[in-house]
């Protein structure tokens, strides 16, 4: 595999981090200036082929460091003319009182199927995943810590060969209650609240808090391909320890309710963000609970350095059995690219079946 990347941004944006001790002085409304930045990346895997992309955001220059309007997103490409876009705009109204979150996926791309279940498998089963999704989050601000809102969310996807393909998954897992294969449309509703004290939604630097919790319902009475209630809680603490270094940690919860819920809705460890060292989608089930944290060093000027760990498992909550941990660790460094503290962050990780993973994307993993 090959890999090479390029970041770009306004010039003007590059000035020295904000980062001080509890006991100074804080400016209350420090400035955020317009920036942008691609980072355009190749690489190579079996199954695409050489591919290449580019991953990229603008944001707009704000009186808050942390209420930033921004578009952000990244669009892959191969010569299997396979491709994976994703758009993820955030708007905040002047007065703050509304902000708004939008999350695109359009992917025609290459996936493995491992089975559902927190049992260890050794061999995927490769598919397409012809998919769109997307989800639109309002919230209204209650005060200046709290705020509310509801959820919309919008899934449609397509696996060619998928009655062929559930057969073969069938043999090889042990499982023939799995849905999915063919294809489905889902679409729910929901409400979420957000309880956030972060002097910055990037990268925090001051003691804080973060907690979301949601709900939203699926149901074929309206059209969706099942009925079922999806739960979500994610809570991360933020501390300062010294010479700008700070320890975060995160826990994150997520349970799926009902029956026939498609493989490819359910909760999945691996992947970039949670419990990075595994392969996104190894470890499936409609329950899932994971912990992490991170230790974030400041080296010089925009460059930081990362260590981090993180423990997680899937389950079935009808037939709950624990007793298998999965374990990732690893270290990383970061370049901040913007004033919004947005950083490019390359990490290596390792888990307890020996498996090594690399990550290059841009803003935190939480």
């Amino acid at each position: 595999m090959g890999l090479w990347l390029q970041a770009w941004a306004d010039p003007s944006a590059f000035s020295e981090d904000s980062v001080r001790n509890p006991s100074d002085p804080v400016e209350e409304r420090p400035v955020v200036r317009r920036s942008w930045y691609p980072i355009p990346m190749a690489f190579y895997q079996e199954e695409t082929s050489v591919g290449f992309g580019v991953v990229g955001g603008y944001y707009f220059k704000s009186n808050s460091l942390h209420e930033i309007s921004s578009i952000t997103g990244s669009v892959i490409y191969t010569l299997r003319k396979q491709a994976k876009i994703h758009v993820n705009p955030r708007f905040y109204t002047r007065n703050g009182r509304l902000h708004f979150v939008g999350d695109l996926h359009l992917r025609y791309y290459p996936e493995k199927f491992y089975g559902v279940g927190a049992q260890q498998t050794n061999e995927g089963m490769d598919y397409i995943s012809k998919a769109v999704s997307f989800r639109f989050q309002p919230f209204y601000r209650i005060r200046p810590d709290l705020e509310a809102g509801m959820v919309a969310d919008f899934r449609a996807e397509m696996i060619p060969g998928g009655g062929t393909k559930a057969e073969r998954a069938a043999e090889m897992y042990g499982r023939r209650d799995v849905s999915g294969w063919e294809p489905y449309l889902a679409w729910g509703m929901g409400l979420q609240m957000m309880y956030d004290t972060r002097d910055n939604v990037a990268y925090p630097q001051r003691f804080s808090h973060f907690l979301k919790v949601g709900w939203i319902t699926y149901q074929q009475a309206w059209g969706s391909c099942c009925t079922m209630n999806s739960f979500s809680l994610d809570f991360r603490q933020f501390v300062p320890t010294w010479i700008g270094q700070v320890f975060a940690w995160q826990v994150c919860a997520e349970m799926r309710v009902g029956h026939n819920t498609p493989f490819g809705m359910l909760p999945t460890l691996g992947g970039s963000d949670l419990l990075r060292g595994f392969r996104e989608k190894t470890y499936t089930d409609n329950a899932l609970v994971a912990v992490q944290a991170e230790y974030r060093i400041p080296i010089w000027r925009r460059l930081k350095a990362a260590v981090f760990a993180g423990v997680g498992d899937v389950f079935d909550l009808y037939h709950p059995e624990f007793g298998h941990v999965e374990v990732g660790y690893g270290a990383g460094l970061r370049l901040r690219l913007n004033d919004a503290r947005v950083h490019l962050r390359v990490d290596v990780a390792g888990n307890n079946e020996g498996q090594v993973k690399f990550y290059i994307t841009a803003t935190e993993a939480f």
